[in-house]
């Protein structure tokens, strides 16, 4: 199998006319790199995206017709990822959230939290607690869709001056959006359901993996794995979602594999985890890629090779094309690549 799989160099890593586009999910995998890849496999078989995410690769898997399972332990990850793997009806959506609006006395403003409403005008974050009111009444799909909204929402009170992907200075002066026709512009706009048939997605700690899933029943392992320069999957957009539900972020923190000094030790134990869950001739595929820790660049490859006895079955290095990445590049004088890392169990 892995002599067959190709990786290319990418024109472009985004793609707007997707489910992907929910929500601006920090450091998740390009939906079209995902795709080209779960293509090169079997239609049968389970695949586990054992650190999903957002779940771009579980939905492309499901897409293709494999049999997905996701696992994060973020919440607010798992909570996308739910929704992109969820049937639903948008119209049958759109019709239900009108019908809650209507309940509204828009007269009455609803504070939002503190650390929350520094982000949004006073008009906007009132709209945005007046339907959070409802949040555990939505399905899968319509609770994505709001955090994704309110994402957006944060953007434009700030007037359109931050990036997709990155928050900037609060604006002084804030601009009124209409949060509730932004949330209908989502629903309509990134619905592309699939049909779930046994896939699931599990809030868990991947360390623990096999308390989950049954021993030798994953036929592939494609993931993107928490970035070992410790990104921190709490902050930017997901930060201002952590504040309007008074999440405790440090307790969160704690949770998830994202501390540089501990990484080596905690992705030797998911690895671990994943051999105890996969069949025998599983195929295992890492994207991980260099990263920048303090004045030196770490060769991704050559990390995860030095934490699992097992080598794996090639390496396939190519260059950052149409990301954030080439953007750090350039401000730090650096020329890092990805490396795809390829293990085949049947080798070992």
């Amino acid at each position: 199998m892995q002599n067959k799989l190709e990786f290319t160099k990418l024109k472009s890593v985004n793609n707007p006319h997707s489910i992907h586009g929910i929500y601006p999910y920090r450091g998740k995998i390009s939906a079209i790199d995902a795709e080209s890849l779960i293509k090169q496999l079997p239609k049968k078989g389970v695949l586990l995206d054992p650190f999903c995410g957002s779940g771009t690769i579980i939905y492309e898997a499901r897409k293709h017709g494999l049999t997905a399972i996701g696992v994060d332990s973020n919440p607010i990850a798992v909570q996308i990822a739910k929704g992109k793997m969820s049937e639903f009806d948008k119209e049958a959506s759109i019709i239900k959230i009108k019908e809650i609006i209507k309940s509204f006395d828009l007269r009455k403003k609803i504070p939002m939290p503190k650390l929350a409403a520094r982000y949004f005008h006073e008009d906007t974050a009132s709209q945005i607690m007046y339907l959070k009111q409802f949040f555990d009444k939505f399905n899968d799909y319509e609770k994505a869709t709001f955090l994704g909204t309110v994402c957006l929402a944060a953007r434009g009170c700030n007037n359109y001056k931050w990036s997709s992907t990155q928050i900037g200075s609060i604006a002084e002066s804030k601009k009124n959006i209409d949060f509730f026709s932004k949330f209908f512009m989502k629903l309509k706009k990134h619905a592309y359901p699939v049909d779930p048939n046994h896939s699931k997605v599990i809030e868990a700690d991947t360390k623990n993996l096999s308390k989950y899933i049954k021993p030798k029943s994953v036929n592939f392992v494609y993931t993107s794995p928490p970035y070992f320069d410790a990104l921190d999957y709490t902050s930017n957009y997901t930060r201002i979602v952590h504040y309007i539900f008074d999440n405790d972020i440090q307790k969160l923190k704690n949770k998830l594999i994202q501390n540089y000094h501990t990484y080596a030790r905690d992705m030797k134990q998911c690895l671990e985890e994943i051999k105890k869950v996969t069949v025998d001739d599983a195929i295992i595929i890492f994207v991980v890629g260099d990263k920048k820790r303090g004045n030196k660049v770490i060769n991704g490859g050559d990390f995860f090779t030095k934490i699992i006895a097992e080598k794996p079955t090639c390496i396939i290095e190519r260059k950052y094309t149409g990301t954030a990445s080439n953007m750090w590049d350039k401000i730090n004088k650096t020329n890092r690549k990805e490396q795809i890392i390829v293990w085949d169990k049947s080798k070992w």
